[in-house]
């Protein structure tokens, strides 16, 4: 998803620090040379709709870009790369479909859960592919995530829908994709990993999965949705039937040489946070005390986390 301000923007700005951007206190364009600041560009609504992060040398560090809607409110804001492709993107929204499902799967009307002003941050560490949705509510408690995993051709493999801070799963989908005969299968397991549908598609648009954000709109893995967009289509439901695929789990190895299966659930200051197949409580472990971390993809989270496994 690529995103253009080039009619947007009036002017622009010098600010040594966030702090001095948030309190409007500009600094002098011959004051930045040699010294990190930020550059603001601003609509001719006065609103900020680009930032750029520099460094002392002058190399760009980051560049982000902001959109609000008729009242001046802010609705994203998103991190991209020099394609102005979003490596991550930051929703401001009630009515975000992901969050809105999310919250549909995991809460009752009786939990007292204030939803207001949510945010849904999407993480696309090359500008293509989604690869984590987190949920947050106003005053920056994380309630869930969606974490995507694709394999070495770029297809969905294994979606999980995750609640925070526990860490428990609640939702997962399988997918399997054959290229020969042109066929989807998609399995989707509940709270205590007992299958609840299975379903097989021909002709199914994969390499539109997933792409940009929001990769779909609402929950459309339900049999009856896919059921009724593929009618819709004129495209056809496979009487085609296969095995239920068996569950890959993330290695972790210990310095002392212990091998374990865990579910990798995210990192925080104190370690490497996790559950065990047997145990259903939350687990950390310092970082001194692992050697590695090898996501069920086969992809290393550490000690040097590829992009799209870091936690956020």
């Amino acid at each position: 998803m690529q995103f253009s301000l080039a009619d947007e923007i009036s002017y622009l700005r010098y600010y040594a620090n966030e702090k001095d951007f948030i309190a409007n206190v500009p600094m002098k364009a011959t004051n930045r040379r040699g010294y990190d600041h930020l550059t603001a560009y601003f609509n001719d609504r006065n609103l900020p709709v680009k930032l750029e992060y520099y460094i002392s040398n002058g190399s760009l560090k980051k560049r982000e870009i902001m959109e609000y809607n008729s009242n001046k409110v802010l609705i994203q804001k998103g991190e991209v790369n020099s394609k102005s492709e979003f490596l991550k993107l930051v929703v401001y929204s009630n009515n975000e479909p992901w969050s809105v499902e999310f919250q549909k799967s995991n809460y009752n009307d009786k939990e007292k859960i204030d939803f207001v002003d949510q945010r849904s941050t999407f993480i696309i560490p090359r500008g293509k592919q989604v690869t984590q949705i987190i949920f947050e509510t106003i005053d920056g408690m994380k309630y869930g995530k969606i974490e995507l995993d694709y394999d070495y051709l770029g297809y969905l493999s294994e979606e999980r829908w995750r609640a925070l801070p526990s860490g428990d799963i609640i939702r997962r989908f399988n997918y399997k994709f054959d290229l020969m005969s042109n066929v989807t299968q998609i399995w989707e397991f509940g709270k205590s990993s007992e299958l609840i549908s299975e379903v097989a598609l021909d002709m199914v648009p994969a390499d539109q999965l997933y792409r940009t954000p929001p990769p779909r709109t609402g929950n459309v893995l339900d049999e009856y949705d896919i059921i009724r967009k593929e009618i819709k289509e004129k495209k056809i439901i496979s009487p085609n039937t296969s095995f239920i695929p068996s569950t890959k789990f993330d290695q972790l190895v210990l310095k002392s040489g212990q091998s374990f299966e865990v579910d990798f659930v995210g990192t925080n200051t104190n370690g490497i946070q996790f559950k065990l197949l047997d145990n259903n409580g939350l687990l950390t472990i310092p970082f001194d005390n692992v050697r590695s971390l090898t996501s069920r993809m086969g992809d290393v989270i550490y000690p040097e986390a590829i992009e799209f496994r870091k936690s956020y």
